[in-house]
């Protein structure tokens, strides 16, 4: 089951990256990439939550990483995520979304996602 949002998490995040976010509806859950944002922040790194004007891309092992450090461990993977079930075809989690263009801009090493 998708784990709950604590009370000091914001929405920036799932508004500006995450296709599924419907305000009102389900805030209260939070997909692994959202888990991963929330906790390199609380330890203090300073990422942007908004949109860029252009995704930036990693390179293709980068995201195999990413994959694995955040897919795989994620609560929605089995039956309700998207991206997942439809092999990469459908848009990914805000938190995926977000990872994937700090990946890609350099602003964060995949080593740091735990």
């Amino acid at each position: 089951m998708p784990r709950k949002k604590t009370a000091k998490t914001d929405a920036t995040l799932c508004r500006n990256f995450c296709q599924y976010y419907k305000p009102g509806k389900n805030e209260e859950l939070e997909c692994q990439g959202f888990v991963v944002v929330h906790r390199l922040i609380g330890q203090g790194r300073s990422l942007s939550r908004e949109k860029p004007r252009r995704t930036a891309v990693p390179d293709p092992q980068t995201v195999a990483g990413l994959k694995d450090r955040v897919c795989a461990v994620c609560s929605f993977q089995k039956a309700d995520c998207d991206f997942i079930l439809s092999g990469g075809t459908a848009s990914p989690c805000g938190g995926y979304a977000l990872l994937f263009h700090l990946l890609g801009s350099g602003d964060l090493k995949l080593e740091e996602i735990e």
